[in-house]
């Protein structure tokens, strides 16, 4: 533990040494790879060009859209070749999940990756590579990656051919092929002909298949060969071997987490909340306008009631009793938008809305929604204020409720409002009565709205538990 500890840090400390883009990533990136070794780890860029030294960060765009490789070195990963029974790769990799810790005692939590090398009627022989997954998990903290490739399945080649290098103090030779990884083994230092033998006799009958034997970083028989095999000498750019390869790799096989993982969720959460507590304050605020709307035309209403209660007044003055009745046969003839939110006040239940309405003379053509078309239209049929009520059209169904449209015509307030009767009255005290049906809420309200083309648009509810109204407008 002490050991993975002193590695742990010694990555911590070579990420801080790194330089800092202040947040900018490369624009173009075709790759970008984090090579992992135990001394710490070293960030490249590799692109059609070749291979580069790259900064410490990447933007936002590049996490999302750009392929961000970890590849453990060699180093790091443990490997090992076991023979199952037949079996398909899905099952395969729970079968291994429960032997990896018996496979690799020397890993506390060992995660993995393998691949099937050969497949025969009565078994299977696997690769499987093994690494301390807390060394994952402290490297992603400085370097987000969405794909995770031990350094050994970085090694192909178009033939059969083996490649050794030297890394950290060690030797490693690979054999690789067109389909990838076929054999490793650690060898000794300094490299020897023996050791190179050892090593491809090791790899049974695949050795047959070998037509060339690369070495890089090592001074080893230039020009030579070992067991009929040339040695072909390349030659070291300081960079290591095996990135030249990934270009040629399918990385959708390492694929460790999805685009939308590297999206800060919780900043998300906090935009939603934020705009759901802003809409709550502009809907309340909203609110508030409709009733200070509202009782401003209260009062306008009691300022008019009182100036048509002056001119009933004129009446014992014995002025223009003509005009009045002219007056109360106009008012008359349409129906006050205040009744017609009362009539419907009393008509929808809760969960009903009123969409749209409109009102000429004393007709009302509304848009209702309610799920119980039947019952509003019964209800509003039994009302005294209301004259007759058509459904115009068909109902068309919303969800649970249904949407249709209703022409009401409204009992006129005003009976025999052309008979000067209504106006005219015995000179005295009575003459400041109510006479008729003229009062103080009915004509008034119908005063406001005297235009005969004006429109009444939906209203919000404000005050009115059972009729809601869509829009903010106010007649």
């Amino acid at each position: 533990m002490k050991a993975l500890q002193e590695l742990i840090n010694g990555f911590v400390k070579r990420f801080n040494r790194m330089p800092s883009t202040g947040g900018q990533g490369h624009s173009g990136q075709a790759i970008t790879v984090c090579y992992a070794r135990r001394s710490g780890c070293d960030l490249y860029k590799i692109s059609k060009t070749g291979i580069s030294a790259a900064l410490r960060e990447a933007s936002p765009v590049n996490k999302i859209f750009g392929k961000n490789v970890l590849v453990l070195s060699r180093e790091l990963v443990y490997y090992w070749r076991e023979k199952y029974p037949p079996s398909v790769q899905k099952n395969l990799k729970g079968i291994i999940s429960n032997d990896v810790v018996e496979l690799f005692p020397m890993i506390a939590n060992p995660a993995f990756h393998f691949n099937v090398f050969e497949s025969r009627t009565n078994y299977t022989l696997v690769d499987i590579w093994a690494w301390e997954s807390r060394v994952v998990e402290e490297l992603g903290k400085n370097f987000y990656s969405n794909y995770l490739i031990p350094e050994d399945l970085l090694f192909a080649s178009e033939t059969a051919e083996a490649t050794i290098y030297a890394e950290g103090g060690n030797v490693y030779a690979f054999a690789h092929g067109p389909k990838g990884f076929i054999g490793f083994r650690t060898l000794t230092s300094p490299l020897s002909e023996s050791g190179v033998e050892v090593f491809l006799r090791g790899l049974g009958l695949y050795r047959q298949e070998i037509r060339r034997i690369n070495v890089c970083g090592i001074n080893f028989m230039p020009g030579g060969t070992v067991m009929d095999i040339p040695i072909n000498t390349i030659e070291d750019d300081g960079f290591p071997l095996s990135l030249r390869g990934l270009n040629t790799v399918k990385l959708s096989a390492f694929k460790t987490r999805t685009w939308h993982s590297s999206i800060n969720t919780e900043l998300l959460f906090r935009v939603a909340l934020y705009s759901m507590a802003a809409y709550l304050v502009s809907s309340w605020l909203s609110i508030k306008k409709l009733d200070t709307s509202l009782e401003d035309i209260g009062r306008e209403t009691s300022k008019v009631t009182k100036k048509i209660t002056a001119l009933a007044e004129l009446q014992d003055k014995d002025i223009s009793a003509k005009l009045l009745v002219a007056l109360a046969k106009k008012v008359s003839e349409f129906t006050p938008p205040l009744d017609v939110l009362e009539v419907l006040t009393k008509s929808l239940k809760e969960g009903s809305y009123v969409m749209q309405l409109n009102i000429t003379n004393r007709n009302a053509d509304i848009n209702i929604v309610s799920a119980e078309p039947s019952g509003v239209i019964n209800k509003l049929s039994t009302l005294k204020e209301v004259e007759t009520v058509k459904l115009v059209g068909e109902p068309s169904r919303e969800g649970q409720s249904y949407r249709f449209r209703l022409s009401i015509d409204m009992r006129s307030t005003i009976s025999n409002a052309s008979s000067p009767a209504l106006i005219a009255a015995p000179p005295g005290p009575q003459a400041t009565v109510r006479q008729g049906t003229l009062n103080k809420t009915s004509i008034p309200a119908a005063i406001i709205n005297a235009n005969p083309n004006s429109v009444g648009t939906p209203v919000n509810k404000a005050s009115s538990p059972s009729a809601i109204f869509k829009t903010n407008k106010v007649f």
